[in-house]
């Protein structure tokens, strides 16, 4: 029988006025109906954007053989909201759904003594599951990674393996890629294909199938540099080990791309000055908790101008002629130095730019923005010229122009690079942070030179 045909599907908005109607109207089986055709991210996109009751009727009329990948599909925010209202009995049952990685995500969005219930009332064996993820830190491989792996010891034959996945599968166990070679002590020896294993004859040893030159991934990496691994050496699987090289667990590529949509929301957050603030936070005093402290950073820096302007208020009475020409010179400065910034922060969270060569990229990026400078220079010239008539103020003004230009060139490539070094996230380089710096410098050298030269 074809699959269904879902081109004609009304879209998510229409999806949610649909759902509205229907509760209002109290048609509860059209709900179920229709989310039961739906796949459990569609639903947590629906839910995203119903108001807080409507979540609530709608997860709880979803089957409840999908609540847990419902659950898991949702913003952290709406997950909190829907926990807090669970009973324990109905978390330890979701929760058990789940795959220990993402169990374990769940759990410590609870609050510290439904967590301590939680725990308690689990089954043993998912209980020491948890307890052990639970240690290890949120951004590290050891917090990314699941515990259900699939292992044959090194003595076993294919047909062995063959049973282990088979058994694993049973168990639920999902997106089995490789079965994994281990000694006595689980020290790993190496890694097998499924399809390589289905294709050897049932009695041949898996030592002799085996592929030892895999990559291997130590449970204590950060999290972005277990992403840049995943991205250089195209994997969809990898195992997680000890200092031992004993295997614990493993990591998939669906953790990866929610760690790069996660780097990259918090990049961009960071950038725009927004913190860690997520999209779907509803609560007003988190948003402006998140904003505040870099509109006041913001302010002091830009205060910071205030007082540049204030020292050159004699030539600036005199030579009303360079105050038309602040905003210009500002807003291009700013524009080279988030340019700057952002090409080497992305470079460095995807690996395709490294610390030990700052100074290559520095005059990189130095040289680009003066080429690009000298010919804005030009254009400048020519229009104060054009307008004013005078050589002299254009000639003045353009020579300020590529000079702020290649400062905050310098700036927005360096303080990146700079903030590395220092263990700091290199997306603070970037928005009021690069901007403050660039208006106060910039400001600076523009009304020394401008003043200077036509004095």
């Amino acid at each position: 029988m074809d699959a269904p045909i879902h081109a004609s599907a009304p879209n998510l908005e229409d999806l949610q006025t649909i759902i509205r109607d229907y509760l209002h109207e109290e048609r509860f089986e059209k709900v179920r109906t229709l989310l039961d055709t739906m796949h459990p991210a569609e639903i947590a996109a629906l839910m995203t954007g119903l108001g807080s009751t409507e979540r609530h009727y709608v997860f709880d009329m979803t089957s409840e053989e999908v609540q847990h990948d419902v659950l898991i599909e949702l913003e952290e925010p709406d997950q909190e909201r829907l926990l807090d209202r669970l009973e324990d009995e109905r978390i330890i049952e979701i929760l058990h759904n789940l795959e220990s990685d993402d169990a374990t995500d769940v759990v410590a969005l609870l609050d510290e003594p439904t967590r301590e219930r939680v725990l308690q009332a689990s089954e043993q064996k998912d209980r020491e599951e948890l307890e052990e993820l639970l240690a290890y830190e949120e951004d590290t491989a050891g917090g990314l990674m699941a515990l259900e792996v699939v292992t044959v010891f090194e003595n076993k034959t294919v047909h062995d393996g063959i049973e282990m996945v088979r058994t694993a599968k049973e168990h639920g166990h999902e997106d089995i890629h490789y079965i994994y070679v281990i000694d006595r002590n689980k020290t790993l020896k190496g890694r097998i294909a499924i399809i390589d294993l289905m294709l050897a004859p049932r009695s041949q040893s898996v030592l002799e199938i085996l592929d030892d030159e895999m990559i291997v991934i130590q449970r204590d990496t950060d999290q972005e540099e277990v992403a840049q691994i995943f991205s250089r050496y195209d994997l969809i699987a990898a195992p997680v080990v000890d200092e031992d090289y004993c295997l614990i667990g493993r990591i998939t590529i669906d953790d990866i791309v929610d760690v790069m949509a996660e780097e990259a929301e918090e990049d961009i957050a960071k950038m725009a000055g927004t913190g860690e603030e997520t999209v779907s936070e509803r609560n007003l005093l988190i948003t402006i908790r998140a904003r505040l402290p870099w509109l006041i950073l913001a302010l002091f820096g830009e205060m910071g101008g205030a007082f540049v302007l204030s020292q050159f208020e004699e030539s600036l009475t005199t030579l009303i002629v360079i105050a038309f020409f602040i905003p210009t010179i500002i807003a291009l400065a700013g524009n080279v130095g988030i340019q700057c910034s952002t090409i080497v922060v992305r470079g460095l969270a995807t690996g395709d730019i490294h610390s030990n060569r700052m100074f290559r990229r520095v005059g990189r990026e130095v040289v680009v923005a003066s080429v690009n400078g000298l010919i804005l220079s030009i254009l400048l010239m020519l229009v104060v010229y054009l307008w004013k008539g005078d050589w002299v103020i254009g000639i003045a003004i353009s020579l300020s122009l590529i000079s702020v230009v290649i400062v905050s060139a310098l700036v927005g490539s360096l303080t990146p690079f700079l903030l590395k070094k220092m263990n700091q996230d290199p997306a603070l380089a970037a928005g009021p942070f690069i901007t403050m710096t660039n208006d106060v410098v910039g400001l600076t050298i523009y009304l020394l030179i401008t003043s200077s030269m036509l004095s």
